[in-house]
């Protein structure tokens, strides 16, 4: 396509070929992408690690020659409740971190786009009137309404509970870079509360 618009611009003379191309000053920004940061994926991680623990005391309760305290019939009732915890566990982490995977926050040059697996909720920033961190969370106040950004999960260290970052573009960045630059982009100041 590329190739016939340049077919038709030549025709057109070249005065009408200077309109026509784009200049370095026009040209379009590509998108911002915020991901959920690469720590997500040791949600996957534990929930492998949960599901063979499960199995394995699934195992336990149907096996013959069972350790003493699976022999009576309460014994087996309860390590059979345990893996059916610790299935249910590892299929509620699975379930989080694909959702995780699935979501991004897109700024664009006119707007920001939300997106959750297939649902997308664009927002143009002028609508953007005030945003608001109190602790970990943003409150996003727009002309009608308004959203919550907050850490998808943490990290805790020795006393320290710190969120989980972004990959922006592919680059592992800071929690409130995101926030940052959305109040750049808005032209609206970050208030701490």
């Amino acid at each position: 396509m590329p190739d016939e618009k340049r077919l038709q611009n030549s025709k057109k003379g070249p005065t009408q070929e200077k309109l026509l191309s784009p200049s370095a000053n026009n040209q379009l920004m590509e998108p911002i992408r915020y991901k959920t940061g690469e720590a997500i994926r040791w949600l996957k991680t534990g929930a492998e690690a949960i599901r063979k623990d499960a199995k394995d005391k699934g195992r336990q309760v149907v096996q013959p020659g069972t350790p003493k305290d699976l022999r009576d019939a309460g014994g087996r009732v309860a390590a059979a409740a345990g893996a059916v915890m610790d299935f249910t566990k590892s299929a509620w982490a699975d379930f989080k971190a694909t959702e995780l995977e699935h979501t991004e926050y897109v700024l664009t040059e006119d707007g920001f786009d939300i997106v959750k697996g297939s649902a997308i909720k664009s927002i143009p920033y002028e609508r953007v009137s005030k945003i608001q961190r109190r602790a970990d969370r943003a409150t996003i106040t727009l002309d009608r309404g308004s959203l919550i950004i907050k850490p998808h999960a943490y990290i805790l260290a020795g006393g320290l509970k710190v969120p989980v970052g972004w990959t922006r573009n592919g680059m592992e960045v800071p929690y409130e870079l995101l926030l940052d630059e959305l109040s750049a982009r808005c032209g609206v100041n970050i208030e701490d509360s």
